[in-house]
């Protein structure tokens, strides 16, 4: 590791603001300024089914009760209660303009700012993470731009909204590697006790990648001996509880939802996912993939960094047969056996239980039925390959500016250059991305129509008599405009089982002739042509709703 404090370099705080503003600008460059209108927020009900589930999440937390713990929200599963965690509309956001909602305009969309923020602690934390290893502050503010554009983050942004908030794996390496600069053990714990905190309030997943780093971290200080084992046991404890209480506060352990999925081993990664350019690339060939899900797993490189690790390759070889000594890059090779250990442990979690390359597995590895409920806590385990995917990043960007260490003139073209084509690599997403997100929409649901909204006036509660969520997100929307509570909504955990217990009531109080004056229910046809005589015995006002769909209410 190269000396931080060179008094010929940029100062760090300046290095991080002037890559935050870059990282800003590239926001701005890929999605425009429209979605950072706060009060524009058609963009966010036709654009995926998720961002529709962020952002009505979101509407139903602003304007339902406060509770404790203060993630609830009652109107989305009434008459249960689920965690703003489970719609993934970021929940430390939530909380903060919840706090500030009688001020705020309404409609209010903060998902516009919270990805440009991201952008910009993007490319702060990683110039940070890359002053480190570089001694030349120009490639390190061009190498920032790798971080911000990352394949992974264009992926996740406005799908998994809260999951491009990718700075946060970042900040954690930039922990480690700085870990000799942290003053106190006192500090060190606020820092990893904070960033444990943050994880949970913009997305649980984070923690696990994080906790990786820091079981590095501490991996790193024993063996230096620069601590006691006492003083990292306090450590990590502490990392822990503070997330586990900040996942209480939030509601994350309300009710009986189990917070484990299913599906464990069908969201992770694929061996090939390093190189395969799908869904973002276009130079490479795209792979096929075991199955779709494993998308979740993606962790594209770019033909950039690629190009940028052949070179560091060719300088190896040449450095082979020319006989040329190696200088020391680190001032201590622990760094670097436990940075190798820590890639690998970040793989084997990600492509496990079955690892596949391309469209065959290679072995499946069941787990016993406990290990893969613990497990299934964190089903999207793909996902936990971006720690690996950044330190790589990492070593590419670092390692060519090793190989040309004599030769500045070179590298700094040489990595520019790799910028240029890992840009030209994605630039077909980059066209599409600003084209979804500059373009104007005028929205609309199935229960404005004059006729429906006509004949549901009045009502408060829109009951579901299944289970399904195939217009819950139209139905959560209108309700949140309407001031009406629905039974049922896509939630990032299957509440399924709620849905039914509480429909066989519903079904009871039919079945004794009570039909919820207060109430549209809302069924399938299929149900209808099912159960004809038993809906029509009902005595109740019928309508059709769309061609798959009926609802009807007591008469008055």
């Amino acid at each position: 590791m190269f000396e931080v404090n060179d008094k010929k370099r940029i100062p760090a705080k300046l290095l991080f603001l002037i890559c935050a503003l870059i990282g800003a600008v590239c926001f701005v460059g890929i999605y425009g300024i429209r979605i950072l209108d706060v009060t524009y927020v058609d963009w966010l009900r036709v654009n995926g089914m998720d961002l529709r589930q962020h952002f009505i999440g979101w509407c139903r937390f602003r304007h339902d009760p406060w509770h404790f713990p203060i993630g609830l929200i009652d109107s989305l599963s009434y008459p249960d209660s689920m965690s703003v965690m489970y719609t993934d509309s970021i929940p430390m956001f939530a909380v903060l303009f919840k706090l500030l909602g009688p001020v705020l305009p309404d409609p209010f969309q903060y998902f516009g700012l919270f990805v440009i923020l991201s952008f910009a602690l993007m490319g702060g934390f990683s110039s940070l993470l890359l002053r480190r290893f570089v001694n030349d502050d120009i490639i390190c503010i061009i190498g920032s731009v790798f971080f911000v554009i990352s394949p992974i983050a264009i992926y996740r942004v406005y799908y998994h909204t809260a999951l491009s908030s990718q700075w946060i794996v970042i900040a954690a390496l930039v922990l480690w590697v700085y870990d000799d600069m942290i003053k106190s053990e006192k500090s060190r714990i606020i820092y990893w006790s904070l960033i444990s905190f943050i994880c949970v309030g913009i997305h649980s997943y984070f923690l696990p990648m994080v906790g990786m780093i820091l079981a590095a971290t501490i991996v790193t200080r024993l063996y230096l001996k620069k601590t006691n084992f006492f003083y990292t046991v306090e450590l990590f404890l502490s990392f822990c509880v503070s997330g586990l209480i900040n996942i209480y506060i939030l509601g994350g352990f309300y009710g009986d939802t189990s917070p484990s999925g299913p599906g464990l081993g069908t969201f992770n990664s694929n061996l090939n996912t390093f190189i395969n350019s799908r869904p973002v690339g276009r130079l490479i060939p795209r792979l096929p993939l075991w199955n779709d899900f494993q998308e979740e797993g993606t962790a594209y490189l770019g033909a950039g960094i690629l190009l940028l690790f052949a070179v560091v390759a060719a300088g190896m070889v040449f450095r082979l047969i020319r006989k040329v000594p190696e200088e020391a890059f680190h001032t201590n090779k622990i760094y670097g056996r436990i940075t190798v250990l820590l890639v690998a442990v970040s793989i084997v979690s990600a492509v496990l239980p079955n690892i596949s390359f391309n469209e065959k597995i290679i072995v499946w590895l069941p787990y016993p039925q406990i290990v893969e409920k613990l497990l299934g806590i964190f089903r999207s385990n793909g996902r936990l390959i971006w720690t690996a995917t950044y330190i790589l990043m990492t070593a590419a960007i670092s390692f060519t500016a090793y190989t040309f260490r004599r030769y500045r003139f070179v590298a700094v073209p040489v990595i520019a250059l790799a910028l240029v084509l890992q840009i030209t690599d994605l630039s077909e997403t980059f066209e599409d991305r600003f084209e979804t997100y500059t373009a104007f929409y005028e929205t609309g649901t199935i229960w404005d129509e004059p006729e429906v909204s006509e004949f549901i006036d009045g009502k408060r509660d829109f009951i579901f008599l299944y289970t399904d969520n195939d217009i819950t997100m139209q139905t959560g929307y209108y309700g949140y405009v309407h001031n009406m509570r629905q039974n049922n909504f896509y939630f990032a955990r299957d509440i399924e089982d709620k849905v039914r217990q509480n429909n066989d009531i519903y079904f009871s109080e039919l079945d004794n002739g009570n039909i919820r004056d207060d109430a549209v229910y809302v069924i399938k046809n299929e149900q209808y042509e099912e159960h004809r005589d038993y809906f029509d015995g009902l005595g109740a006002d019928m309508m059709p709703l769309s061609d798959d769909h009926m609802i009807f209410k007591a008469k008055k």
